[in-house]
């Protein structure tokens, strides 16, 4: 056969491209399975970064008691990436936990001397009772560190890992008032991060007002580095000591601080003091003398005449010869 000078072949060559590139694809593939802990911790490491940032931004607004919702909710996505990426460090459960603690102050709990009274005079019951939005968050806060703790045996021995469980226990009213106090005394305040400082001062003081351990209450509120920033008055200092002598059968001292308490102003600690006074005599065997107490108050109780005729109601049950002029049979 003849071919013409020049002449070019049209034939169609083959074109290897596509199967150097599947496989260098391939390749890469192996190579990622082979070392994908090692991107993962590459890109763990990245998120972690990220995480400890975003803290240290929301942190500066949480300690002057003004949270910021943007802030929050970026770090609880954050946290939630972690936790799906690496299941199986203590790490994340942990971050989880900062966020669901994070997310509770942002539905407006805070930490003041005005909520650490009541909740010190009446338990927690009460107030979860009024809002019952808060208890999710904050076992979700508490079921994440105690995974945390389970998996990685460094969060036995981190403090703020323990003080969101102490803040959980404290909430959800499951732990003996003794054992919470014995893990809230166990924790180091001055190994806190910012942000949780105060909270652990608020919760201290209430855990031990419930508990009855006058002498860790005390403590607390000498050290103002750690109670200084609730801002509590004298009269709300001597109110905590009271209900604390109170719970652990000290009645005479309580007694002695409740006095100290009560002013011409028929606010909630002089109400309380009043109630609890009367409530001592009851114990005391004094029964008449309770009952007098309840009548001078009734009329200036307010919203608290329900309480004051509770009470009144107790005492007339164990002692049915005493007379009243409470309104106890409405």
């Amino acid at each position: 056969m003849l071919y013409q000078a020049n002449h070019r072949s049209y034939r169609k060559k083959a074109n290897y491209k596509p199967l150097v590139f599947f496989l260098i694809l391939l390749g890469l593939a192996g190579i990622a399975f082979f070392f994908r802990q090692d991107i993962k911790n590459l890109f763990a490491g990245d998120r972690r970064l990220l995480l400890e940032k975003e803290r240290k931004l929301l942190q500066e607004g949480i300690v002057k008691g003004e949270p910021k919702e943007g802030e929050i909710k970026e770090f609880k996505s954050t946290a939630k990436d972690f936790v799906v990426s690496n299941p199986k460090e203590g790490i994340s459960y942990h971050y989880a936990a900062l966020s669901g603690y994070y997310e509770f102050l942002l539905l407006g709990f805070r930490f003041d001397s005005v909520t650490l009274s009541k909740i010190a005079y009446t338990g927690f019951q009460e107030f979860l009772e009024q809002d019952s939005s808060y208890l999710p968050l904050v076992e979700d806060s508490y079921r994440q560190a105690l995974r945390a703790q389970a998996i990685d045996p460094e969060f036995l021995e981190s403090t703020d890992n323990r003080y969101l469980i102490a803040f959980g226990e404290s909430i959800r009213q499951k732990l003996s008032r003794s054992a919470l106090n014995k893990l809230l005394i166990s924790i180091e305040p001055e190994k806190l991060s910012p942000e949780l400082k105060s909270g652990y001062a608020w919760t201290c003081l209430v855990g031990s007002a419930l508990s009855g351990n006058t002498e860790f209450l005390k403590k607390i509120l000498s050290q103002q580095d750690i109670s200084g920033s609730l801002l509590l008055s004298a009269r709300e200092s001597d109110f905590l000591i009271a209900l604390s002598e109170f719970r652990a059968g000290q009645y005479v001292s309580s007694l002695n601080y409740l006095r100290r308490v009560k002013n011409i102003n028929e606010d909630f600690l002089t109400g309380s003091s009043k109630i609890l006074e009367a409530r001592i005599f009851y114990y005391q065997n004094l029964s008449p003398k309770a009952i007098v107490l309840l009548e001078e108050y009734y009329p200036n109780s307010g919203d608290r005449k329900e309480e004051v005729l509770q009470l009144a109601r107790e005492i007339l049950s164990k002692n049915q010869t005493l007379k009243t002029k409470l309104p106890v049979e409405d």
